[in-house]
């Protein structure tokens, strides 16, 4: 924390005692002079904190009763948000395993942060964009896993639109050959419902939120359905807010004591759209230190080789992983894979071989990239 913010955390500590502090008394307590006040006031003030300030003998300054319940400021403006971005990092984190802690922590700060701070928080979310193209696991807007643990967290019911899988997919690209999620209408439901389930369609739908879980780097959102009495589970990249009903809930018990269990046995929808088993000319080890968790596992075979179980949301995804490998694999089980993967190898053929282009094309291409270049 650097000295400022921690400066403003002791004066803010300071103005959440109920009573009227003089300029003088906060500059004696912290040890700065008068004039300091009064500039980290007016920074308390310009970045959303309501502090009241008065004249004369008896006046001094005082946390007003609208801003009285706000927690002290760990950060100044500048830290809040970044640490606000890496938080944003951790909830799509296929390395590190570390979605749930973000998630918690990002709800927690911006229930605490002041609303300009918010703001520019919100902002930044807003105005970047995530590659999406080439990740092994869909892509969750943070401020969806928020929406949906603060529905949780204040008993709220929610009112979502549920796309299928076919709704996720580009507009005029057809899905890749091979194994297909199951992108159902009620793809988690628990109870007599499930077998009656019916794709390709969206759901209108309102339900008791309880908790959101995150399943092998994917998040899925444990709910109760009034409608049909069911517990039900959903996947959160699939879900659409719509406004909030403002309807709150009583909550029921939990149908386990082991949700994160329980989310395991009844979500519907396979970890990875496409799978395939692999033969990998290297130690177990080795493939996992080049081989995100979210991409694959490994199990280790005799003669330093191993098993490796790859997926993704497309077989492009799958192959770039393998070929980040760098080492021989032979697929076992996917024809599919070893079709991507040789037309990705006639491609990336083509594209290292020059005397494929007539000499003149070739000449022209060379010069016009030496002028870019200069």
């Amino acid at each position: 924390m650097s000295q400022t913010a921690a400066r403003l955390l002791g004066l803010l500590s300071l103005l959440m005692v109920p009573r009227t502090w003089s300029g003088t008394e906060l500059a004696d307590r912290l040890e700065v002079s008068p004039r300091t006040v009064r500039n980290d006031i007016g920074t308390l003030r310009d970045i959303g904190y309501s502090i009241d300030g008065t004249r004369g003998t008896e006046g001094g300054y005082r946390l007003s009763s609208n801003g009285a319940g706000i927690p002290p400021l760990m950060f100044d403006a500048d830290e809040a948000v970044a640490v606000a971005v890496g938080l944003h990092s951790g909830l799509s984190c296929i390395i590190g395993g570390m979605e749930e802690t973000s998630a918690l922590a990002l709800a927690k700060l911006e229930t605490i942060l002041p609303a300009a701070v918010r703001a520019r928080v919100h902002s930044l979310a807003h105005f970047t964009v995530p590659v999406v193209g080439n990740q092994p696991m869909p892509i969750v807007d943070p401020n969806l896993i928020v929406t949906l643990i603060d529905h949780c967290r204040r008993h709220e019911r929610l009112r979502f639109t549920y796309r299928s899988e076919a709704a996720d997919r580009p507009p005029g690209r057809t899905a890749e050959p091979g194994p297909v999620e199951s992108g159902t209408v009620d793809p988690g439901t628990v109870g007599p419902e499930a077998a009656s389930s019916s794709p390709a369609h969206e759901a209108h739908l309102e339900v008791e939120a309880y908790r959101l879980v995150n399943r092998q780097h994917r998040w899925h959102l444990l709910a109760f359905d009034p409608r049909t009495e069911a517990w039900r589970v959903f996947s959160a990249e699939r879900i659409v807010p719509k406004t909030p009903s403002g309807r709150s809930f009583t909550p029921r018990p939990l149908p386990a004591d082991d949700i994160g269990d329980f989310v395991e046995r009844h979500v519907a929808e396979p970890k990875w759209r496409h799978t395939a088993s692999v033969i990998v000319d290297a130690p177990a080890a080795t493939v996992m230190k080049r081989l995100m968790s979210a991409e694959g596992t490994a199990e280790a075979l005799e003669d330093d080789r191993c098993l490796v179980t790859v997926g993704g949301q497309s077989l492009t995804t799958m192959a770039l992983a393998l070929a980040r490998l760098d080492t021989d694999f032979t697929v076992i089980d996917s024809p599919e894979l070893r079709t991507c993967l040789n037309r990705l190898s006639q491609l990336l053929s083509r594209g290292a071989d020059e005397g494929a282009l007539p000499d003149l094309a070739a000449a022209d291409t060379r010069n016009a990239v030496h002028r870019r270049m200069k």
